[in-house]
């Protein structure tokens, strides 16, 4: 297991470093083209097709990284309404979802990036194939992802372990009782120094 662990460690940080490249690319551009259109007045032709061409790279690849650490924005308000055994249903539903999503990626993705392999993007002068291949690597970016939550999912099946995900329910549950406890305990500080 250590030994997948290590493979989708190299292949987050391959995904990882590649988005921060992207980014500091399209910082360094959009100075460059600000500063020669505003101070030098000669306009780059070419800056703003690369700016787009990393934000769209950027993009797309980051929402695969964030599959592994599941941080994508979802709503939990029915975490309040169904038990755990649904939610954990759910759960597991969407991931089901999201590999989906992913194939779809690649094999629409490289359709599209074949068709528009027939058009030029305007001021860098490269087909724009090279700007819609970013959705079928971003789609196998998704499936790797996908499937390191999958073999991890089944080896804790294996080993009989659960993973106790606290609902949004629970978490809200948990917070209030903390309060409480938080309430009591300064009660009992003003009583002991008499205030």
């Amino acid at each position: 297991m250590k030994s997948v662990t290590k493979f989708f460690d190299i292949v987050y940080r391959f995904f990882m470093v590649t988005c921060q490249i992207m980014f500091v690319g399209m910082v360094v551009i959009c100075f460059a083209v600000v500063v020669n259109r505003y101070v030098f007045k000669t306009p780059m032709a070419w800056g703003e097709p690369v700016v787009l061409l990393c934000m769209v790279y950027m993009s797309l690849v980051s929402a695969a990284l964030a599959i592994r650490k599941d941080t994508h924005i979802r709503m939990q308000v029915i975490d309040f309404l169904v038990p755990k055994k649904v939610i954990c249903v759910l759960r597991g539903f969407a991931q089901m979802l999201i590999f989906g999503f992913g194939v779809f990626m690649i094999i629409y993705g490289a359709q599209f990036t074949e068709l528009a392999g027939r058009n030029v993007i305007t001021g860098v002068g490269i087909k724009s194939s090279w700007l819609y291949i970013a959705c079928p690597i971003a789609g196998v970016a998704m499936c790797l992802m996908e499937l390191e939550r999958f073999i991890n999912c089944i080896d804790r099946i294996r080993r009989g372990v659960t993973l106790e995900e606290d609902t949004l329910a629970a978490q809200a549950k948990a917070l209030v009782e903390e309060s409480k406890m938080d309430d009591e305990e300064s009660e009992k500080i003003k009583e002991a120094y008499g205030g």
